[in-house]
């Protein structure tokens, strides 16, 4: 795992954005999986003015969402597939090819089988972009997670429910499930990208860094990735001893 160290928040959604550019450029059918939450967001907003300023051309990508909650419709202001669809699908005009976890779908075993398929069918992930829970968790995998797993429903941490109830308005039900691409289903991907931002993620991206893989930390597993950049600000850096 290659660690990079950036100023701030800023900086690390400039660095996260020129390296998603620079892969477009090199592979314009690339087949991506995209997080969502506070830290990809000023990444999103990078990718979408290169797109309006011509400077890039995302039309042939393939876009997968990374996870849902479980019984939240798709066109639901508080789906992660609306999430996507505002911060980065709609506006660069990849509608038609974005692919996402249907959090409604009668049978979310099928669903997730689907979705396994999906990706399987475009030649797998060439490129995962990830985010990090406080307590280990990428995507929607929580601690305990085999790190063989592939799509599936989950039952979401209580830290996990917590750190989302902003999206949720006051007295909003946080759904306790999801469903989500398995950790073996980012590992399969050719190339992974991990983006930490702020004091809150430094105490476990410095056991991620320090620790042997463990299940008790599902973003561990990435060290066994022979192609794996992760991105921290200067605050979620502040524990670890480089």
């Amino acid at each position: 795992m290659k660690v990079e160290v950036v100023a701030d928040y800023e900086a690390l959604s400039e660095r996260a954005a020129a390296f998603v550019l620079e892969k477009v450029v090199e592979q314009p059918e690339l087949v991506l999986a995209l997080p969502t939450g506070n830290t990809p967001i000023g990444m999103y907003k990078r990718l979408v003015k290169a797109h309006q300023e011509g400077r890039a051309d995302f039309s042939r990508l393939w876009p997968f969402a990374l996870d849902e909650y479980a019984n939240v419709a798709p066109q639901d202001e508080h789906s992660f597939g609306f999430f996507l669809h505002r911060h980065f699908i709609d506006p660069v005009g990849l509608t038609n090819r974005f692919d996402h976890l249907q959090g409604n779908a009668p049978d979310l075993v099928t669903e997730c089988a689907r979705y396994e398929a999906a990706i399987a069918a475009k030649g797998g992930l060439d490129l995962a972009i990830l985010g990090l829970g406080v307590n280990g968790h990428i995507a929607f995998n929580e601690p305990g997670t085999p790190f063989d797993s592939r799509t599936h429903v989950v039952s979401l941490a209580d830290s996990t429910r917590e750190a989302n109830a902003g999206y949720f308005p006051d007295g909003f039900r946080i759904p306790n499930e999801g469903i989500s691409m398995g950790i073996g289903t980012v590992l399969a991907a050719r190339e992974i990208l991990v983006i930490a931002s702020g004091k809150s993620k430094a105490p476990i991206v410095e056991r991620i860094i320090n620790e042997e893989p463990t299940t008790d930390i599902p973003a561990s597993a990435l060290k066994a990735h022979p192609n794996v950049l992760l991105i921290v600000d200067e605050e979620a850096a502040c524990v670890w001893k480089r």
